[in-house]
């Protein structure tokens, strides 16, 4: 299959164009002096007027506006963007070549120039249209689920991505129903090409899958490759969605309740022991750094031990600052184990958590025991938990195996081979 580069979006190619013809405009203008910070700044007429026609054109395309009123840009980007369009507007103001000379003139700090502060300017405009814009592409149907998809201009929509989506909603629509949970089917999705959402969607990290319960709408990233984690990512937002709007204020109530009395200490004494172990021997170095533990944790299969140090961690509030390249702890700092090991008295968590992100608060341990309910099983959720779970969403019942899934599925030939190639 052939891999094509993403293509930008139309308003910044917009823009980009625009810019560029400010850019040759002013350079024009500036002559030689572009290249001697000293030189004195003398535009012509003629030259004048071509660079006002240039920024004419672009002010308009540099007055961002979100689609979404309560997205904002980060205040110091929102500070350069404004001292850009009025570094632009007081050129284009001047009515002649002398003025526009005086008005560059003035612009010149003691290191800095008219030419580089708009250079600067220039390329960091364009940087935030391309990280945080998105435009609309196709809009489909997949069973009860309304998709519009998305660019960004990192990422591309190709028959594999298009697969994804139909397969994730596809499967989740089909374990919701086989629990009895069809009802909470549907909906609006926003579907983008990438690894991970992006800026222009609101969600920050390594995100798959988000949910807005103000306008009931979820969103969608589906150029990973692995379907098994999308879907999770997508039944664990579905979780959320139940949670707010179905769950009613009693079920969360009570919900929360049970999150706040399975608080207790956890056996920190068992992870420090582990952790010590492996630190003290010979071929280990950096031993008592988090990240190492819990790489060396995650490589060896301990999911247990290194869900209980996540949250062990977290809880004792480590931190650690480590040299970037060798990973060794930098002068002066206290190694995580000790932090730890300092702090062990004092930790206290929820005690049958499903993930370590389930231990942070009552809603992210209903959308986590959810997820793990739906699409691994039951029997992958503490006793407790699992009964927890079913107290609180009584009409749930127990779904076959989502393994089992591909054959009486009913999808099409292509569907299967696109899960067999996904290690399905």
């Amino acid at each position: 299959m052939t891999t094509r580069t993403a293509a930008p979006t139309a308003n910044y190619l917009r823009l980009s164009s625009a810019l560029a013809m400010v850019t040759d405009a002013m350079s024009r203008a500036l002559q030689g002096s572009v290249f001697s910070f000293r030189r004195e700044t003398r535009v012509s007429d003629a030259d004048a007027d071509a660079l006002r026609g240039a920024i004419d054109r672009a002010l308009p395309l540099l007055d961002f506006k979100f689609t979404d009123p309560r997205r904002q840009l980060p205040k110091t980007l929102g500070t350069r963007l404004r001292n850009f369009r009025k570094m632009l507007t007081q050129m284009r103001d001047a009515p002649n070549g002398e003025a526009l000379s005086s008005v560059i003139q003035g612009m010149r700090g003691k290191t800095t120039d008219a030419w580089q502060k708009f250079l600067e300017y220039r390329d960091e405009a364009l940087a935030i249209v391309n990280a945080l814009d998105e435009e609309d592409l196709d809009a489909y149907e997949v069973g009860p689920y309304t998709v519009q998809t998305f660019n960004t201009g990192r990422g591309d929509w190709d028959a594999d991505k298009y697969g994804a989506v139909r397969h994730v909603l596809r499967m989740g629509e089909k374990l919701l129903s086989q629990h009895g949970l069809g009802r909470f089917t549907g909906g609006a999705v926003l579907a983008y090409p990438t690894k991970y959402l992006p800026p222009s969607a609101g969600a920050g990290g390594s995100v798959l899958a988000m949910y807005r319960r103000g306008d009931d709408i979820m969103w969608l990233a589906v150029g990973g490759g692995n379907p098994q984690r999308i879907l999770q990512s997508f039944i664990h937002e579905t979780g959320h969605r139940i949670y707010w709007r179905f769950l009613g204020t009693r079920g969360r109530a009570a919900w929360e309740a049970y999150f706040e009395g399975d608080t207790g200490t956890p056996d920190v004494d068992a992870v420090i022991k582990a952790w010590e172990a492996w630190a003290a021997r010979g071929d280990v170095r950096y031993g008592r750094t988090l990240g190492h533990w819990l790489l060396h944790l995650k490589n060896s299969g301990q999911d247990d031990l290194l869900m209980w140090t996540e949250i062990i961690a977290s809880k004792a509030a480590v931190e650690e600052n480590l040299d970037p390249y060798g990973g060794a702890p930098k002068r002066g700092e206290v190694p995580a184990l000790d932090q730890v090991i300092a702090k062990r008295s004092e930790i206290r968590s929820f005690l049958t958590p499903v993930t370590a992100y389930s231990a942070t608060e009552a809603g992210e341990l209903f959308a986590e025991a959810f997820a793990h309910y739906i699409v691994d099983g039951p029997s992958r959720l503490h006793p407790k938990l699992r009964a927890e779970l079913r107290e609180v969403l009584p009409i749930m019942k127990v779904g076959s195996s989502p393994l089992s899934l591909r054959r009486d599925y009913g999808a099409s030939d292509a569907d299967d081979a696109l899960a067999d190639a996904w290690g399905r």
